[in-house]
């Protein structure tokens, strides 16, 4: 059996993965709410340092995404594996709890704007929103970092010629 380099396993994320966070955080912020609502309980509240919370990090993934693809993309500079598996990783992650966070916060948002003359819906709304278009903010910095983090092709006008073993474009 001939000794082949081992061939990639992570693949992007699916939009199949997608739409199951945003279903299950839809879900999910339909019944925090409406099953206290239902039972006569108090409402969760909705603070708003953790919508503040949220844009930040969008802001901290955004960044991480443009500094990773200057460094691989445009600069192809090497990254260290764990480094790389780690920022992977975090895409991954900050794509599908943006998503699932983004649909949560939209339920709840729909839930309460027909409910806009108690004071406390209001902030409600205001606050859902932020947080909605913060996770919003975050999935889109996940994806651009899951993207960054994909390995370059060889670059154009590569002067390396082809018949040499693992170079772009020979054989084996």
């Amino acid at each position: 059996m001939p000794d082949s380099e081992p061939q990639g396993t992570v693949a992007p994320t699916g939009w199949q993965s997608v739409v199951a966070a945003v279903l299950i955080g839809a879900g999910t912020g339909w019944l925090i709410f409406d099953v206290p609502d239902r039972l006569g309980w108090p409402l969760p509240a909705l603070p708003m340092i953790g919508s503040g919370a949220i844009a930040v990090l969008a802001v901290s993934v955004g960044f991480a995404a443009w500094s990773t693809h200057r460094r691989i993309q445009v600069r192809r500079e090497p990254v260290p594996p764990v480094r790389a598996v780690t920022l992977l990783v975090l895409g991954k992650t900050c794509l599908l709890a943006g998503a699932g966070m983004a649909a949560g916060y939209a339920v709840v948002f729909g839930y309460f704007l027909n409910r806009l003359a108690a004071e406390l819906a209001r902030e409600r709304v205001i606050s859902s929103a932020v947080a909605a278009v913060g996770a919003i903010g975050l999935a889109i910095g996940g994806a651009i970092l899951e993207r960054s983090c994909r390995i370059p092709g060889p670059p154009s006008g590569d002067a390396t010629p082809k018949g040499l073993p693992r170079s772009p474009g020979s054989p084996d």
